[in-house]
Protein backbone atom coordinates (compact mmCIF):
# COMPACT_ATOMS: atom_id res chain seq x y z
CA UNK A 1 0.00 0.00 0.00
CA UNK A 2 1.04 3.76 -0.27
CA UNK A 3 1.83 5.46 2.32
CA UNK A 4 2.32 9.10 0.88
CA UNK A 5 -0.51 11.37 1.94
CA UNK A 6 -2.91 12.63 -0.89
CA UNK A 7 -1.88 16.29 0.27
CA UNK A 8 2.01 15.24 -0.27
CA UNK A 9 0.90 14.06 -3.98
CA UNK A 10 -1.17 17.20 -4.54
CA UNK A 11 1.49 19.42 -3.93
CA UNK A 12 3.92 17.09 -6.00
CA UNK A 13 1.40 18.15 -9.09
CA UNK A 14 1.29 21.78 -7.97
CA UNK A 15 5.23 21.91 -8.30
CA UNK A 16 4.48 19.95 -11.62
CA UNK A 17 6.59 17.04 -10.57
CA UNK A 18 4.03 14.54 -11.45
CA UNK A 19 0.76 14.42 -13.61
CA UNK A 20 -2.71 13.94 -12.94
CA UNK A 21 -1.95 10.20 -13.84
CA UNK A 22 0.50 9.97 -11.56
CA UNK A 23 -1.18 11.50 -8.90
CA UNK A 24 -4.04 8.99 -8.99
CA UNK A 25 -1.69 6.04 -9.32
CA UNK A 26 0.02 6.69 -6.64
CA UNK A 27 -2.73 7.76 -4.34
CA UNK A 28 -5.49 5.89 -2.43
CA UNK A 29 -7.39 6.27 -5.86
CA UNK A 30 -5.40 3.92 -7.61
CA UNK A 31 -7.38 0.92 -7.50
CA UNK A 32 -10.81 2.37 -8.03
CA UNK A 33 -9.13 4.99 -10.86
CA UNK A 34 -8.11 1.86 -12.67
CA UNK A 35 -11.13 -0.04 -12.11
CA UNK A 36 -13.69 3.07 -13.65
CA UNK A 37 -10.98 3.04 -16.61
CA UNK A 38 -11.51 -0.64 -17.59
CA UNK A 39 -15.41 -0.19 -17.17
CA UNK A 40 -15.27 2.99 -19.49
CA UNK A 41 -12.60 0.52 -21.85
CA UNK A 42 -10.04 3.67 -21.39
CA UNK A 43 -6.56 3.62 -20.82
CA UNK A 44 -5.22 5.66 -17.58
CA UNK A 45 -3.78 9.02 -18.53
CA UNK A 46 -3.50 12.87 -17.51
CA UNK A 47 -6.88 13.92 -19.28
CA UNK A 48 -8.93 11.39 -17.74
CA UNK A 49 -7.24 10.71 -14.24
CA UNK A 50 -8.14 15.05 -13.89
CA UNK A 51 -11.36 14.26 -14.52
CA UNK A 52 -11.71 10.96 -12.94
CA UNK A 53 -10.24 12.78 -9.47
CA UNK A 54 -12.88 16.10 -10.04
CA UNK A 55 -15.74 13.22 -10.17
CA UNK A 56 -14.72 11.83 -7.39
CA UNK A 57 -13.94 15.36 -5.29
CA UNK A 58 -17.39 16.35 -6.48
CA UNK A 59 -18.94 13.06 -4.86
CA UNK A 60 -17.10 13.26 -1.41
CA UNK A 61 -18.26 17.52 -0.85
CA UNK A 62 -21.33 17.73 -3.09
CA UNK A 63 -22.28 21.55 -3.18
CA UNK A 64 -19.77 22.60 -0.38
CA UNK A 65 -17.85 25.92 -1.99
CA UNK A 66 -15.11 25.56 -3.25
CA UNK A 67 -12.35 26.43 -1.20
CA UNK A 68 -9.96 29.13 -3.09
CA UNK A 69 -6.04 30.01 -2.30
CA UNK A 70 -5.04 33.50 -2.63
Amino acid sequence: MNNESFENLVQLKQDGKIGWCELALRSEHAAPYIQWCDDHGIEPDDNNAELYLEQTEEKLYGDEPEMVTV
